[in-house]
C-alpha cells in the first residue's frame, strides 16, 4: 500500500508540472497557487495602405503649374511615388505633386499614385490635367495602338479605334461614332471617355455606324450600315438604348434600274436641331457607263418633324448630281446647311439655296454651328491639285457670309501649331462657350480661338 501511495504522489506531482509547463495551471516555487503571467505571442496585424481622398482632375492656365494631391492612411510608413502617361515621375515621393509651368501640349496628361507600406500597395484614380488658354490641346485620345482600341479611360489614356463624327449633346459632353468598334463613346469636358451605347448592346445591334446627332431627352441618332459599304439606315437611340428605325425608303420618282426596281436609298448625313426634329440626307441611283458622266441621282434631306410630320427640305435630282449631302448643320431659325458637291450651301425655310463655300475653295469634311450663327468648316487637302485654302486650317462663316480663317496648324499663331493637329478630320462640334472640337487620327482636339 504504502509503495502505491508513493506511486500516486509522485505521478500527481509529474502531471502537475506537465501542466504548469504548459501554461495551463499556476506554477510558483514553494506556492504551488501563485499566478504567472504569460508573453503575449499573438502579433499586431498591419494595417495595408487606403487611399481616402483621390486626385481629382486639376484644370489651370497655360504658364501656370497644377498641384495633384492625394490623401491615404494605413500602418508604419507611407511611401509615394506619382505616374505621369505610364511612366514614374522622378523625385515625385510625397502626397502631392506639383508640375512645372505647363502648355497647351500636356493637356490631357494622365496622373496617379502609388501608395505603399510594408502591408501592401495601393494605386490611385488616374485623372487627367486640363490645360485651358487660346489653342489647340488634346481633350481625349492617345495614338492609335493595336489592341488597345475602344480603352475607357481620361485624356490621352482612352483609345478610339476610329474616331468618327462628334455631336454636343447639350449637356456638354461630347458624342463620338467609333465606327469600327460598333459603338458610340461618351466624352467629359474633363476628357473622361465611356462608352454608353455599345453595338451587342442595342437593339437591334449597331453594325457601322458613321455619322450622328443629338436630341432631346438623351436621345441619339445615328446612320448605320452593315459593312463597310455605305450606310442604309438611320437610327433613333432612345436613352435606354433601344432602337428604332427612320424611314429612308425609296421615294415615288427615285430612279430605277433598267428591271424597273429602285435601288434602297443610302443614307449619307443626319443631324437634329433645338426643337426636337431630325433631319436625314439620303440618295438613290441608277448606274450608267461610265458611272460617274451618266449617273442618274436623287438626294435628298427629310426632316422628321417631333409632331409626326414628314417634309422634303432639299432636292437635287438629275446627271449633273456628283454627290449627296455628306454632312448637316440646322440654326436655330430653322437654316439649313449641307455640305455637298457644290461645296457648302445654305438653305432657308423657303427652300432657297445659297453657296457659302465653293468646292473651288476647299475640300470639306465636316461643318459645326456655334450659338452665336457662325458656321465651322473642317478640310482636307484637294487630291492631285492645289488649293487656295491653307493646308488643314479650320474655317469659320459669319452670320454675314463672310469667310475667314479661323485656325491655321501652318499660321504664325503658335499656339495652334500642335503636334497632334488633326489632318483627316472626321467631325465638329462646338459647346456652349463658343469652343470648337474636332475629331479624326484617334483622337479629339479642342481649340479655343482668339
Amino acid at each position: 500500500m504504502k509503495n502505491l501511495t508513493t506511486r500516486f504522489i509522485r505521478g500527481g506531482a509529474l502531471a502537475s508540472g506537465l501542466l504548469c509547463l504548459a501554461g495551463i495551471t499556476a506554477c510558483g516555487g514553494d506556492d504551488d497557487t501563485a499566478p504567472v503571467k504569460l508573453p503575449d505571442m499573438v502579433a499586431q496585424a498591419q494595417a495595408a495602405a487606403v487611399i481616402g481622398a483621390q486626385p481629382t482632375t486639376q484644370s489651370v492656365a497655360a504658364g501656370q503649374s497644377a498641384t495633384f494631391s492625394v490623401a491615404a492612411s494605413g500602418s508604419g510608413t507611407l511611401k509615394y511615388q506619382w505616374w505621369r502617361n505610364g511612366v514614374e515621375i522622378p523625385g515625385a515621393t510625397n502626397a502631392s505633386y506639383t508640375t512645372t509651368a505647363v502648355t497647351l501640349a500636356d493637356s490631357g496628361d494622365v496622373f496617379s499614385v502609388a501608395v505603399r507600406n510594408d502591408a501592401g500597395a495601393v494605386t490611385s484614380n488616374a485623372v487627367a490635367l486640363q490645360v485651358e488658354g487660346i489653342g489647340a490641346r488634346v481633350l481625349a485620345g492617345g495614338a492609335i495602338v493595336p489592341g488597345r482600341a475602344q480603352t475607357d479611360g481620361v485624356g490621352k489614356q482612352a483609345y478610339f479605334l476610329s474616331a468618327g463624327a462628334i455631336a454636343g449633346d447639350g449637356a456638354g459632353n461630347l458624342l463620338l461614332v467609333d465606327t469600327q468598334n460598333k459603338s458610340v463613346r461618351k466624352i467629359t469636358p474633363a476628357g473622361v471617355v465611356t462608352t454608353p451605347i455599345a453595338g451587342p448592346k442595342t437593339t437591334p445591334a449597331l453594325q457601322f455606324p458613321r455619322d450622328i446627332a443629338a436630341g432631346l431627352d438623351g436621345v441619339t441618332y445615328v446612320t448605320d450600315g452593315i459593312n463597310e459599304s455605305p450606310s442604309i439606315y438611320a437610327f433613333k437611340i432612345a436613352a435606354d438604348n433601344v432602337i428604332s428605325a427612320i424611314p429612308t425608303v425609296a421615294t415615288l420618282g427615285d430612279p430605277a434600274l433598267a428591271s424597273g426596281v429602285i435601288v434602297p436609298p443610302v443614307v449619307t448625313a443626319i443631324a437634329a436641331d433645338g426643337a426636337g426634329n431630325v433631319y436625314v440626307a439620303s440618295e438613290v441611283a441608277r448606274p450608267g457607263a461610265p458611272e460617274c458622266s451618266s449617273c442618274f441621282k436623287r438626294a435628298i434631306v427629310r426632316k422628321f418633324g417631333k409632331d409626326g410630320a414628314v417634309t422634303i427640305v432639299l432636292e437635287s435630282l438629275g446627271s449633273s448630281v456628283m454627290g449627296g449631302v455628306t454632312d448637316m448643320a440646322v440654326d436655330k431659325n430653322g437654316n439649313l446647311f449641307v455640305v455637298n458637291d457644290k461645296g457648302i450651301q445654305k438653305v432657308d425655310a423657303s427652300g432657297v439655296k445659297t453657296t457659302l463655300v465653293g468646292t473651288d475653295q476647299a475640300f470639306i469634311k465636316a461643318i459645326a454651328l456655334d450659338a452665336g450663327g457662325k458656321l465651322y468648316f473642317a478640310t482636307e487637302p484637294f487630291s492631285g491639285r492645289q488649293s487656295p485654302w491653307p493646308i488643314h486650317a479650320i474655317g469659320k462663316i459669319a452670320p454675314d457670309g463672310k469667310v475667314s480663317v479661323a485656325a491655321d496648324p501652318n499660321g504664325s499663331d503658335a499656339r495652334f501649331k500642335s503636334a497632334a493637329w488633326i489632318t483627316q478630320p472626321a467631325g465638329l462640334a462646338t459647346d456652349a462657350a463658343g469652343a470648337l472640337y474636332v475629331s479624326g487620327n484617334g483622337r479629339v482636339l479642342k481649340l479655343v480661338l482668339p
